[in-house]
């Protein structure tokens, strides 16, 4: 047993006030993790789940130490080397085969847990390290042993895992159940999973976090990346010298330096009154481009939403983004000549829809100069006033239909390109 007071304390990892920390340390050149609990249920709770994966033969890091020193409970674990988060892995620049290979070992990994009747019930990338080839479960504080109704349990929560796979990462196209009533359940569950993460997420956009900040007032309203600065004060005035892009009786939207902003316009009294009643669409904007940043969906970096208020009643809003530089889709496939850009652009658009299909997404308005190719031949989406993601299968399916038809029309019927992609209808 390592002595808890020979080690050197580095750095502070993560922190919970008042219920736990977590800190990496040094002790003869051998580095160790450390987790130190305030309150005893907790830290009891993470020994014991920490044991069944240690005690089950499950790859997890080696308890060290464990105890009571100084009023709080505290574990040592090794510090694996070379590691790390499986999210950050599959965030990284390592290429398809590899990020499919880890997921697939995320998956046998999860069949071996449930083989034991093991659960990690905050089943998530997060809690996986990733390091030289192989793959370890961590965070035994929510690791638990199942002892009933385990076949719907252990289903549920591979669904759950199965969920945070984008689609370009799943391993196998094939079934994952033989039974097709099982294949249908299985998806059905994981369709339920993302939307409550999305649903989840665009919630938080609306209030106080590490990544968003909302400031509110009896004349105003904002939300915002909370590592960006402006003076919304000066807001009018600095529209003042912008460029303005359209100007529309709806919107207005400006370009200045690498903004761009859109001013949602009041038509008339009775606009007004029907504002107070739905959601604003630069509030929808701000939340789906959001959403899409979390997915790793293809819009310009949102900014903030900004909404001008007079006691209860809601006036013009602002929406803002960051500049892109590109052209609308079709105006960049009518300019190529090249055969290679051209069936590059191609698979790009069916990529695109796939990860679209996966998510349930409908954009609500896909003409032409809603789509851009930027200057790294990446397909860009905007403008998402009427976008939203749907739960229900058979809305989507009508929805999409729609969607399809709207994004094919942008070309003319006797177009080359439009031949190339009409099996976009196939999707549906």
């Amino acid at each position: 047993m390592i002595d808890l007071i020979d080690i050197k304390i580095n750095e502070v990892i993560r922190e919970l006030p008042g219920k736990r920390r977590v800190v990496s340390g040094t002790l003869k050149k051998q580095n160790y993790i450390i987790k130190y609990f305030n309150v005893k249920k907790l830290y009891l709770r993470e020994l014991k789940g920490s044991l069944l994966l240690i005690n089950s033969g499950l790859p997890s890091p080696k308890i060290m130490s464990f105890g009571k020193f100084n009023d709080e409970f505290y574990i040592v674990f090794e510090k694996i080397k070379h590691a790390m988060s499986v999210d950050d892995f599959l965030n990284s620049s390592c290429t398809l085969d590899e990020k499919r290979n880890v997921v697939k070992k995320i998956l046998y990994l999860n069949n071996k847990m449930y083989e034991k009747d093991l659960l990690q019930i905050d089943n998530y990338f997060k809690n996986y390290l990733y390091s030289l080839g192989k793959i370890y479960l961590i965070d035994g504080g929510l690791v638990k042993k199942i002892k009933f109704l385990k076949r719907i349990r252990k289903f549920l929560n591979f669904s759950l895992i199965s969920s945070k796979i984008k689609p370009e990462f799943f391993p196998n196209p094939n079934k994952t159940y033989k039974k097709n009533f099982m294949q249908f359940f299985y998806k059905s569950f994981i369709s339920f999973f993302i939307h409550k993460e999305i649903s989840n997420f665009q919630k938080k956009t609306l209030r106080n976090s590490t990544q968003f900040e909302k400031r509110s007032g009896w004349n105003y309203s904002i939300f915002k990346q909370r590592n960006f600065n402006f003076n919304f004060n000066e807001l009018d005035n600095f529209l003042a010298n912008a460029e303005i892009v359209k100007n529309g009786n709806t919107c207005t939207v400006f370009r200045i330096d690498d903004l761009i902003i859109k001013r949602y316009n009041i038509k008339s009294i009775w606009h007004c009154i029907k504002m107070q009643f739905i959601k604003s669409r630069g509030k929808n904007s701000w939340q789906v481009s959001n959403t899409f940043q979390l997915l790793n969906l293809p819009c310009p970096k949102p900014l903030f939403y900004f909404e001008k208020r007079f006691l209860f009643f809601r006036l013009s809003s602002y929406f803002a983004m960051e500049r892109i530089d590109g052209v609308n889709i079709v105006s960049y496939q009518e300019s190529v000549q090249d055969k290679h850009q051209i069936e590059h652009l191609k698979k790009n658009i069916f990529k695109l829809f796939n990860k679209l299909n996966h998510y349930k997404f409908i954009h609500g308005d896909f003409k032409k100069t809603n789509i851009y190719v930027d200057d790294k031949k990446k397909l860009i989406m905007i403008d998402f006033d009427k976008s939203f993601f749907s739960m229900s299968q058979s809305i989507y399916n009508y929805k999409q239909k729609k969607q399809v038809a709207r994004f094919l029309s942008n070309w003319k019927n006797k177009s080359k390109f439009l031949t190339g992609i009409r099996s976009l209808e196939k999707l549906i």
